[in-house]
């Protein structure tokens, strides 16, 4: 079992599945004609097998990588590069592309991340 099915199975082990599928059905009558695929997906959660689930992965921009692998809060890392939270999302989202010197210190942070604590904010 790999290590996400653990983390899983560990959450998810004092679950009450039909307890949870009340709640739902109580919360959303039109569930009701869901209820026995939801308790099964449920149970499939619940006991890790997961080799039907669907997964979707995200890609990343260099830029998000970079923040998340120094362990920096969007907050912090815009303060240490010097520039507003607005701009560093934009730059992660893809909606606007850094240039100039920006777009090198960004490159040279991918690269070697740890140099982010030599930046003084």
């Amino acid at each position: 079992m790999d290590n996400i099915s653990q983390k899983i199975q560990n959450a998810t082990k004092d679950w009450n599945i039909d307890a949870i599928v009340k709640a739902v059905i109580a919360d959303d009558p039109d569930m009701i004609e869901h209820a026995d695929d939801f308790r099964d997906t449920l149970m499939q959660i619940k006991t890790g097998n997961l080799k039907n689930a669907r997964t979707t992965k995200i890609q990343l921009s260099p830029i998000t990588e970079t923040r998340h692998a120094v362990q920096l809060s969007q907050p912090k890392f815009a303060e240490k590069l010097g520039i507003s939270v607005n701009t560093l999302r934009s730059w992660e989202q893809g909606l606007r592309k850094p240039s100039g010197a920006a777009k090198t210190l960004l490159e040279l942070l991918h690269r070697r991340p740890e140099l982010i604590h030599e930046l003084h904010a």
